[in-house]
């Protein structure tokens, strides 16, 4: 076989790639980008085909990466985890991972104060919990500290107890000892910010309870 380009077609379901046929038969496809790169009567050897196929595969897990990037930012660790699942090899993720890098795309130290920021907004987590979620992402243990060296579990600890306290006001108080130590240990809290919130939980509903 001579591999001559005898038709470059364009899938039916997936317009941005195209069917690339060798001496009448189908052979492979490629991106659009890649399909420019070849023309009907060129005679590609196997290290071209092979260098277009990688080229392609590549193309594919940046392509994708961005799809898995619209939703949310990611780690490092998140997205080749996500593009090993989608049966991409080591080399193609790599390269993919080193794009994104390029362009700013993902960066670790970022997600993390990302991370910490979205949890002290919404879903409020204590120092301990952020550390575990960080680590499952994939984060380095030195750029974790460093996002977390500024975060002051104290109020998040607060506003995740206080608008639950319209339902606990009439507990005695070891009973609401209980639900907010409990509550707050379930989402990663110190037990001094514990502490902290009870006394200050106790100290309004008596306020409040005051004629």
């Amino acid at each position: 076989m001579s591999n001559r380009v005898t038709a470059i077609t364009p899938q039916k379901k997936r317009r941005r790639r195209y069917n690339v046929f060798l001496d009448g038969e189908y052979a492979f496809s490629l991106s659009a980008k890649l399909a420019l790169t070849i023309a009907p009567e060129d005679v590609l050897s196997e290290q071209r085909i092979d260098a277009l196929k990688n080229a392609d595969e590549i193309e594919c897990a940046f392509e994708k990466a961005l799809h898995y990037l619209k939703f949310r930012p990611r780690s490092t660790a998140e997205i080749s985890r996500y593009l090993a699942g989608k049966n991409f090899g080591g080399k193609p993720i790599e390269a993919a991972l080193q794009r994104l890098r390029h362009y700013d795309y993902i960066n670790d130290a970022a997600f993390a104060d990302f991370w910490v920021e979205s949890r002290k907004k919404s879903n409020p987590k204590g120092l301990f919990a952020l550390r575990y979620e960080l680590r499952e992402k994939g984060i380095d243990k030195a750029l974790i500290e460093k996002a977390l060296s500024r975060y002051d579990e104290l109020e998040p600890a607060w506003r995740a107890v206080s608008s639950r306290l319209g339902g606990w006001s009439k507990l005695p108080e070891f009973e609401l000892k209980v639900k907010i130590y409990n509550f707050l240990k379930q989402r990663g809290f110190a037990l001094d910010t514990c502490e902290a919130v009870f006394a200050r939980a106790a100290g309004q509903i008596t306020a409040e309870n005051e004629p």
